[in-house]
C-alpha cells in the first residue's frame, strides 16, 4: 500500500469532514472567525470540545482557516518556496540535492511538506530539511551504523524512521556517500 502524500491526505480529510459533519471547511472557517480564539491550538480544542470534531478534521479546518481558506498542501510549489524564507541562498544547493536524487533514480517522487521535502517510493525513504547554512538529508536506514559522514538525524521534522542524515554544506558534499545511502534506504522500502 502506498502512503498518501500530504496533499492527498488533506483532500481526503476535507471530503470526509463534509460528509461526516455536514459542513464545509468554509462553514467551519466562518465559525472560527466568531470563536474568539486566535491561537491554532485553542481553535482546534474549541472545534473538538464545542462541535465534537475529530482531531484531524479540526486541525485541517484550522489550518485552512489560517491559510486564507485555501488548502495548506494543495500547492506544493508554495510549500517549497516557503521553506526558503530567510534562506534564499540555500536554494541552489537544495536544487543540486534534488537533481542528484532524481538522477540516481527518476522514479523517486518529490513531495514538499511544510517543514521538509519528502523523497518517496512506496513510502518516504529520505528527506531534505533546508536550514540556514546547510541541507540535512535524512534516510530510513533502520539500525545501520553511523559511519563516515553519516550521523544521527536531528531537526529534520520528518517521520521517526528517518534516523540517519548527511549534512550538505556545499555541492561537493553531494557524492558517493549520499548515493549509497539513497540506494540502501530505497532497498529497505522497495524490497
Amino acid at each position: 500500500m502506498v502512503a498518501l502524500s500530504s496533499q492527498e491526505m488533506e483532500q481526503k480529510i476535507i471530503d470526509a469532514m463534509k460528509d461526516e459533519t455536514g459542513a464545509t471547511v468554509k462553514t467551519w472557517s466562518t465559525r472560527l472567525k466568531k470563536c474568539g480564539f486566535e491561537k491554532r491550538n485553542d481553535m482546534i480544542k474549541w472545534l473538538k470540545s464545542e462541535h465534537g470534531l475529530k482531531h484531524n478534521y479540526a486541525a485541517v479546518a484550522v489550518g485552512m482557516h489560517l491559510n486564507g481558506g485555501k488548502p495548506v498542501y494543495a500547492d506544493s510549489g508554495n510549500l517549497l518556496d516557503n521553506q526558503f524564507k530567510g534562506k534564499v541562498a540555500m536554494r541552489p544547493l537544495y536544487e543540486a540535492v534534488e537533481k542528484a536524487v532524481l538522477k540516481w533514480n527518476p522514479k523517486v517522487e518529490v513531495h514538499p511538506t511544510k517543514t521538509y521535502v519528502s523523497f518517496r517510493g512506496k513510502r518516504e525513504f529520505a528527506v531534505a530539511a533546508i536550514k540556514a547554512k546547510e541541507i540535512r538529508v535524512g534516510f530510513d536506514l533502520g539500525d545501520a551504523p553511523f559511519a563516515g559522514k553519516l550521523e544521527k538525524a536531528k531537526s529534520l521534522g520528518a517521520m521517526p524512521r528517518i534516523g540517519h542524515m548527511l549534512v550538505v554544506k556545499e555541492k561537493s558534499d553531494i557524492g558517493a556517500e549520499l548515493t549509497k545511502s539513497l540506494k540502501t534506504a530505497w532497498k529497505r522500502i522497495e524490497g
